[in-house]
């Protein structure tokens, strides 16, 4: 019989899961992040922890995500900071 083993690292399967809030986030607002990932702590650098990378985003996706984000920061902005 075997014994029950997990090899899951709770780290990791944390950062992915605040990875894909983040994407789900993004894609409401009208783009997708097609090449974002979750790359490993460094081995070799001073970088320890996970980092998300959201990869490259075109000059359009960029520009129709900055609308997004202009406007929703207007909509919940106090008055007295609205542009």
């Amino acid at each position: 019989m075997y014994e029950e083993i997990s090899f899951a690292n709770s780290d990791r399967e944390e950062v992915e899961e605040e990875a894909r809030e983040l994407f789900n986030h993004i894609k409401r607002l009208g783009v997708r992040l097609d090449d974002i990932d979750v790359l490993d702590p460094c081995g070799g650098c001073r970088r320890q922890g996970y980092l998300v990378h959201i990869g490259s985003l075109p000059t359009d996706e960029v520009r129709v995500l900055n609308s997004a984000l202009r406007e929703l920061f207007r909509s919940t902005a106090p008055d007295s900071e609205r542009r």
